[in-house]
Order: structure tokens, then C-alpha cells, then sequence
């Protein structure tokens, strides 16, 4: 083996671990957990409605409303493991918020649901994980603010009267009863605590 085998050897094996060691943290720091913040359903007894149409009317109200830098697709989520069958949701995704809304046959009826969720950074993760002082660093590092609250809010109450807007709307249109106000609350996980 001659010298500039040698070195190319030596060296490869470093510039390949050191490219593999950048790829893995990047992996691992990009990455988000999710918490919920407020979730919803409802079942809209004997009624029969096509999710596919249901999610392009409420992709149109959820436009309709001027809110800048707003992503709305369609996504297939596993409804369990890697090997389970997927539904298909309609995401809606603004600042640090995923508005994820369900809408699916059930039954001889119709169910609406949305799961609202807000996503914390892996940073805030791993210091959280520090022995004894973790939790308390993540929160002086990471503090839940007002503005926090408030965007969360705001967004969830946006998704939520449009979501009631397109529902009220094909239900008054085929002439079912309408949603009462008891089942028109979201209900809200507590995970704001200061």
C-alpha cells in the first residue's frame, strides 16, 4: 500500500464518521416534540357526509380568513404502528401550531374531530432532561409567555369557528338538526402551566 493510499484510508474513515456524526445531530435537533393543546369531536348522528368534500370546504373557510403563512394539505396519519392502516386528516399548520381535523364515517353517522397541538423545540427537550435542574432551566429558557397563549388561542378559536361554520352549513343544507352549544366547546389540556 502506497503512502497516499494509506493516508486516503486513514482520513476517509474520519471524514466519513465526522459526516455521519453532522447528519445524526441534525437529525436529532431538527426533531420537535408535540403536546396538545385543546382537542374536539363531535358525531353528527344519521348523517352521511364525503370527508374529501368536507375537507375542501373547510380548506376554502379556513382561507377565507386572511390569516398569513398558513399551510392547509391533506395528510395520511397512521392510525396505530408503522405496519397500521392511515386515515386521511386535513392539517392545517401556523407558526408553532398543527391543527390536525378529522372527518370520517362512522357508523350510520358523521364524526368531526381536531387535535391541536403545539410543538416544543429539542433544544427545550434536552435541557429539560438535565438531572435535578432540567425542568427548571427548560422553563427560564423556554418560558410560556402571554403571546404564547394568546397565538394558541387565537389560532384554536379561528380553526374552531370554521370547522362549526362548514359543519352548521352542510347540516342546515340536508336538514339535520344543529350542534347544540354544550357540544360546541373545546376542551383544553392544561399544558400552559406557568
Amino acid at each position: 500500500m502506497d503512502e497516499f493510499t494509506f493516508y486516503l484510508t486513514k482520513y476517509g474513515v474520519y471524514i466519513l464518521s465526522g459526516i455521519i456524526a453532522i447528519l445524526v445531530l441534525r437529525f436529532i435537533f431538527s426533531k420537535t416534540r408535540k403536546n396538545y393543546h385543546s382537542r374536539w369531536n363531535i358525531l353528527i348522528d344519521n348523517f352521511e357526509y364525503s370527508p374529501k368534500e368536507f375537507y375542501a370546504l373547510l380548506k376554502t373557510e379556513l382561507e377565507s380568513h386572511g390569516i398569513t403563512k398558513i399551510n392547509i394539505k391533506e395528510k395520511f396519519i397512521k392510525e396505530g404502528g408503522a405496519m397500521s392502516h392511515s386515515r386521511i386528516y386535513l392539517r392545517a399548520t401556523w407558526k408553532d401550531y398543527q391543527y390536525d381535523i378529522c372527518g370520517a364515517k362512522f357508523g350510520d353517522g358523521f364524526f368531526v374531530s381536531w387535535w391541536l397541538l403545539y410543538k416544543d423545540s429539542i433544544g427545550k427537550i434536552l435541557v429539560a432532561k438535565i438531572p435535578f435542574i432540567g425542568g427548571w432551566l427548560a422553563r427560564k429558557l423556554y418560558p410560556v409567555t402571554y403571546y404564547r397563549i394568546d397565538t394558541a388561542s387565537m389560532f384554536m378559536n379561528y380553526a374552531q369557528s370554521s370547522v362549526l361554520k362548514v359543519i352548521d352549513d352542510i347540516t342546515n343544507e340536508k336538514g339535520v338538526r344543529s350542534i347544540s352549544e354544550a357540544d360546541r366547546k373545546p376542551m383544553l389540556n392544561n399544558v400552559f402551566v406557568r
